[in-house]
């Protein structure tokens, strides 16, 4: 036994690689083991019915072909195509034909697939037009070939036969293009046969695999959508929650933002400028002790938002005032708006004025420190505090506050001037100047600055 990858081959070529394939090698060598006497006389008992259509012959069942009766005077037919026996139709050589191929061995398996494409070459007619079958006469293990011999007749004729055979009461089950095919076991019929009843056997796999397709596209689609329908529809009630947490936090967000604008509002207003107190004392610091102030103004330029400072009066170094106003850090580039004159050995009159810097304003609330306010609602305009005069309410109301009275006016002075006191305009050198007891009134209201007393 010669044994490969691709199969396993018995000495006389058989291939053997099957468990089918073996016993069929098997059944056929105990065949060939029968005594040749009784092995013909098993072949003559299993002959059918046997008729020739075109030679008009017939030969009984069981019998010998040397046999033969004229189908026309043979009471084997009952001539009843109502009543059909089971009969062999015997074709002839001449309505067909007979070939030897050969083929690689290694195809032995795959035969009646190989021969259906070496029919196109062998004859002019295409397999499904054709009924044909095969054998293998003899294997070549030295070259690698099977000896197969085929056998093959038009379907036209020999559908004429047979309709001439039912006719005369023969139900078609076998062909042979001779005798020697019947114990040979050829059949031209059976791979047509087999076709035939492989047909509905199969036809219901084509709408089965269609509808088998169908649906798992309708799961393919479908299933993703409803696991997302599901999905979705747990969802809803969380969404649902979420939407109204977030539109409560949103509107407490807003209130809180709003509550801290209102609150850092007033800061920002309370702090954005410096106020009337902080410009004199700044001032006061900076003018020498030889310079006193006749008016003292802060009001809004026109058109714009800067505050501007306004001061007027008289002082003995007027060569240096200037330069020490320019130092206050309240006051941006303060200039003479009018050229200094002499009104007396020592002094001079000066009338100067300068841009209120805006002060940074303290630190606002933030969110994070405004925690209580969500407890405690803000006042967004606060009355005024217990103790708080009322003239510094009524003076930040009217708009004629952020101007002061001439400082010879007695309300300018705050007090009236004692008995024994220097006329105004004069001051004693090396004395301190002291500032008039003046109730400090609110940013942009008209104060006026110490005056200096003997």
């Amino acid at each position: 036994m010669n044994t490969s990858p691709a199969s396993v081959q018995v000495s006389d070529g058989f291939n053997v690689s099957t468990a089918a394939h073996f016993f069929k090698w098997w059944k056929q060598h105990l065949v060939e083991c029968i005594p040749g006497p009784i092995r013909r006389r098993s072949q003559r008992a299993a002959r059918p019915l046997l008729v020739s259509i075109a030679d008009g012959k017939i030969w009984a069942a069981g019998g010998d072909f040397a046999d033969s009766a004229v189908l026309e005077h043979t009471p084997l037919l009952s001539g009843d195509s109502s009543k059909l026996k089971p009969t062999a139709l015997l074709i002839g050589e001449r309505n067909g034909f007979r070939r030897e191929v050969a083929l690689p061995i290694t195809v032995e398996d795959r035969l009646t697939q190989v021969l259906a494409f070496e029919l196109d070459r062998l004859t002019p007619l295409k397999p499904d037009d054709l009924y044909y079958d095969f054998r293998v006469v003899r294997r070549d293990n030295v070259k690698g070939v099977c000896i197969a011999e085929v056998l093959a007749a038009p379907k036209a004729r020999v559908d004429t036969m047979i309709a001439a055979a039912r006719e005369r009461g023969a139900e078609i089950n076998r062909l042979v293009l001779s005798t020697s095919d019947v114990d040979h076991g050829m059949d031209l019929y059976k791979l047509s046969r087999k076709q035939d009843a492989d047909a509905p056997k199969l036809a219901w796999l084509t709408p089965l695999l269609m509808l088998l397709c169908l649906a798992l596209t309708l799961a393919l689609v479908a299933y993703p959508i409803f696991k997302k329908r599901q999905y979705v529809i747990a969802l809803m009630p969380i969404e649902s929650m979420a939407r109204a947490e977030a539109e409560t936090a949103t509107v407490l967000q807003r209130q809180l933002d709003k509550q801290v604008g209102d609150y850092n509002l007033l800061l920002k207003r309370k702090h954005a400028t410096p106020i009337a107190v902080q410009v004199l004392d700044d001032l006061s610091k900076r003018l020498p002790d030889d310079t006193w102030a006749q008016s003292f103004e802060i009001k809004p330029q026109a058109n714009t938002k800067v505050r501007e400072v306004i001061v007027q009066g008289e002082t003995g170094s007027g060569a240096t005032l200037l330069q020490l106003v320019q130092g206050s850090p309240l006051l941006k580039e303060p200039v003479l708006k009018a050229a200094m004159t002499r009104v007396a050995p020592n002094a001079e009159r000066f009338h100067f004025a300068g841009e209120l810097i805006s002060a940074a304003p303290p630190p606002g609330m933030t969110l994070a420190d405004s925690v209580t306010l969500l407890a405690t609602p803000m006042q967004v305009a606060p009355s005024n505090a217990a103790g708080a005069p009322q003239t510094a309410a009524k003076s930040a109301a009217s708009p004629d506050a952020s101007k002061s009275p001439s400082a010879d006016s007695p309300k300018a002075a705050g007090t009236a001037a004692p008995a024994g006191s220097p006329p105004k305009g004069e001051a004693l050198k090396g004395e301190p100047a002291k500032a008039l007891p003046t109730q400090p009134g609110p940013a942009g209201a008209a104060t006026p600055l110490p005056e200096k007393k003997p």
